[in-house]
Order: C-alpha cells, then structure tokens, then sequence
C-alpha cells in the first residue's frame, strides 16, 4: 500500500509539472500578442502626434479605435 502511495505522488508530481508547464506557455504566448496599457497608450499617443495623409485618416481612425477599446477592457 506504502509503494502504490508513493508511486503515485510521483506519478501525480510529473503530470502537475507538465500542467504548470502548459500554463507557462500560455502565458508566454499571451504576452506576446497582446499589448499591455504602456504599449497601447504609447501608440494612441504616436498615432496623434504623427502627420497623416487624407487616405489614411479613416483607416488611424479604425485602428485608434480598437486601440483605446483595448485599453478600456
């Protein structure tokens, strides 16, 4: 009994590790695609003091946009 108790909190310590891995990733790949609130105001703030086109305006309008719906979430 002593040895099925053992072997499985190695067995259950193996599978928690790989979850924890999994998780870690996860995260990792989050904060690679998405922004976070200093990088989406850096770009709000960018975009207002860049000099743009009149074909432009209404695509840095769209994506200003997004960008402050993001930051409000």
């Amino acid at each position: 009994m002593d040895l099925y108790k053992l072997i499985k909190n190695k067995v259950m310590g193996v599978l928690d590790k790989q979850k924890q891995k999994q998780a870690q990733k996860q995260i990792n790949q989050q904060q690679l695609t998405q922004l976070n609130d200093i990088e989406l105001k850096y770009l709000i703030t960018l975009i207002g003091k860049s000099d743009f086109k009149g074909s432009d305006l209404q695509i840095i309008y769209s994506i200003t946009a997004k960008l402050q719906n993001q930051l409000k979430k």
